[in-house]
């Protein structure tokens, strides 16, 4: 029974089921972009392998040019910031395609997830508006930024032609072997195009994960005021002068508690299946943003070309917001999490039954312990892992700073 259950959850996901899916935006975005298949047709692998050829194409074009314009700072690392970034969508493509029957694990078990408690939240307005907020910022976080990363084209994109105008510039690699005199126009249209759609995809992953994310910090928050609610409701069955009306709120109350504990209990499966799909893209994304950022800010402090420092100066900001989408997102999460414990400690259990404070210390044992997602089942996702990250690319930043000065 659980290995179908399992073989469901997996089942690629139809056109029709992402529109009912909580992550619509998300799945769409990255199927237009020829990442998520939503469909098993043969052109939409080929699709995706032209997707994964400009990656190839770029990255192994960024090295090229690293390689025969070693020596100059400024140039190597104009080209590297372009490079890491698109390098980290074409990782981010080959662990979606290894890992793609999780990926529509995780869509339907987020599905799952939402209306685990949705009857409840049905009730209680206050609950209800938690739910709904959780799933409008989902939408607008996930908007917001990838409209941010569309902008960029259009500072990058005709920057060579309108400050390098005559010169015969691309927009990211240069090719020194050349001069750029050899297919010029067609290696301006791929490294525009590669660009967009690496950056686009790179995104739109980092995005779905923070939305899940935040979808998960809201079931936590609407349990923890269910299990303050619960609390009141024993409490006053204690003080009632009824004592059959009393017994059967009690065994009702704890019924009830007992959901609440089974809710958790999945809430928290839910979160190592989360953290088992996202740890290899976090922790690619947080190397890769470390090196861009460090990139970025040397372009922006030291380049001679106006233009260069200007693209790189409204560059700087993508890298540390993928960092801090999931330093944020993940952080809430745990914050949440410590909202359960300290709602079960404070919910008015003194008048409630002895079977009802059992599995509320039960619940609160567990809730104690910390649910801190991690990068690579190695580094904390949180706040403060944050800030060790810009520390990290400020370090390198001042080491090629010391070297640009020899």
């Amino acid at each position: 029974m659980q290995s179908e259950q399992e073989d469901e959850l997996e089942t690629s996901l139809s056109w029709e089921a992402s529109g009912r899916s909580v992550l619509k935006l998300n799945i769409r975005h990255l199927y237009i972009f020829g990442l998520w298949p939503l469909c098993e047709a043969w052109p939409f692998h080929l699709y995706t392998a032209y997707g994964a050829a400009l990656g190839i194409w770029n990255t192994a074009e960024g090295f090229l040019a690293v390689y025969f314009s070693w020596g100059d700072l400024e140039q190597t690392t104009l080209v590297l910031m372009n490079t890491f970034t698109n390098a980290s969508g074409l990782v981010k493509i080959v662990f979606f395609a290894r890992d793609g029957r999780r990926y529509n694990s995780l869509a339907r078990s987020v599905d799952r997830l939402m209306s685990l408690q949705s009857e409840v939240c049905s009730r209680d307005p206050g609950l209800a508006a938690v739910l709904r907020r959780s799933r409008q910022g989902a939408t607008r976080l996930t908007l917001g930024m990838l409209l941010f990363m569309f902008s960029q084209c259009f500072v990058w994109f005709p920057m060579p032609v309108f400050a390098h105008a005559g010169e015969r510039r691309l927009p990211f690699a240069q090719h020194p072997w050349d001069n750029n005199t050899g297919y010029y126009e067609l290696s301006y249209a791929v490294q525009c195009v590669a660009g967009l759609w690496l950056s686009q995809i790179s995104y739109g992953i980092d995005c779905l994960f923070a939305s899940v994310m935040l979808l998960v910090a809201a079931q936590l928050e609407i349990l923890a005021g269910r299990i303050v609610a619960l609390g009141k409701v024993a409490n006053a069955a204690g003080c009632r002068p009824d004592e059959s009306l009393a017994a059967n709120t009690r065994s009702q109350t704890y019924r009830d508690l007992c959901v609440c504990v089974e809710a958790h209990q999945k809430v928290l499966r839910f979160v190592t299946h989360l953290e088992n799909t996202m740890s290899p893209i976090a922790m690619t994304q947080f190397v890769c943003s470390v090196l861009v950022a460090c990139s970025s800010l040397f372009q922006a402090t030291y380049s001679k070309d106006l233009s260069a420092a200007f693209s790189s100066m409204s560059f700087l900001p993508i890298p540390g917001g993928q960092v801090y989408l999931y330093c944020w997102a993940a952080h809430t999460v745990t914050e949440k999490a410590e909202m359960i414990s300290s709602a079960a400690y404070g919910c008015s259990w003194v008048e409630a039954s002895e079977r009802f404070k059992h599995a509320l210390r039960i619940l609160i044992s567990r809730a104690q312990k910390p649910l801190v997602l991690t990068a690579g089942h190695l580094y904390p996702i949180d706040k403060p892992a944050f800030l060790s990250l810009v520390n990290a690319s400020y370090s390198y930043y001042a080491l090629l700073g010391q070297m640009n000065k020899r």
